[in-house]
């Protein structure tokens, strides 16, 4: 499994992954399904519970509204 901050890393030098989460954010928003199929594919160890406190981050760096 990978952590948040191994995935921001991968984002940083992956041109896949960018487009990706850029194709997910184009709508300016994260629904909960996208957000689990994302995390379901990646790997990554977060929760539902995690959620929130994504959107509010997301949100704070200005990727959705």
């Amino acid at each position: 499994m990978a952590t948040i901050e191994e995935l921001i890393k991968q984002y940083e030098t992956d041109p896949e992954l960018k487009k990706e989460v850029d194709d997910i954010l184009a709508d300016q928003k994260i629904t909960l399904p996208e957000f689990m199929g994302f995390v379901k594919k990646h790997k990554v160890e977060v929760t539902m519970a995690d959620f929130p406190k994504i959107i509010s981050e997301a949100k704070e760096a200005g990727l959705i509204k």
